[in-house]
């Protein structure tokens, strides 16, 4: 067994907490294949697995909202921007993370619905200026505010002191992404 092998089967008998589904995968790629460091499977293959429950517990919330992820995204990132809750088109594609052709869809299905305006500037007339309205501000408010307790509630299985403490060890492995 390679060290950090050995400290997650220490933290396990010492913290007490119970074995689930990935330390059984672990083992059995440890049994099958001791010549290899198979520890990172208890780390990534967990992130993954919670990434992908929080995925789906965000978009049940959001869909009993009536909204999805990336409409969230948008009027997020531009309540985020402070007043005057506006930023170029071209600024929210890269936000986003949608492709131009994606935002631009979005942004007029939002503007029929009335939750944004867009502009031209008129000095570079391929410049599209975005603004949330008033109903804008409103809705994204509400559903932050409900997404955030939700998101809260899933969570406190984990102290305020655990809490902080894997913001800090996520923070720092994402910076080796990012």
């Amino acid at each position: 067994m390679t060290e950090p092998e050995r400290a997650a089967s220490s933290v396990i008998a010492e913290s007490g907490d119970t074995t689930d589904s990935v330390d059984r995968i672990e083992a059995a790629w440890r049994r099958e294949r001791p010549d290899i460091n198979v520890s990172s499977v208890g780390i990534v293959t967990r992130i993954w697995r919670i990434g992908r429950h929080l995925e789906r517990h965000r978009k049940q919330r959001l869909e009993l909202l009536g909204t999805d992820r990336v409409t969230l995204d948008v009027l997020a990132t531009l309540r985020r921007s402070g007043p005057p809750y506006q930023r170029t088109a071209g600024e929210l594609m890269h936000s986003a993370l949608i492709t131009s052709g994606g935002v631009s869809q979005r942004l007029e299905k939002l503007e029929r619905v009335g939750l944004i305006a867009r502009q031209m500037d008129t000095g570079d007339r391929r410049r599209v200026e975005v603004r949330l309205t008033p109903a804008g501000v409103e809705l994204v408010d509400s559903v932050v505010a409900d997404v955030m307790d939700h998101e809260t509630k899933l969570l406190s299985r984990l102290s305020p002191d655990e809490q902080v403490t894997l913001v800090s060890l996520l923070r720092k492995l994402l910076g080796e992404f990012e």
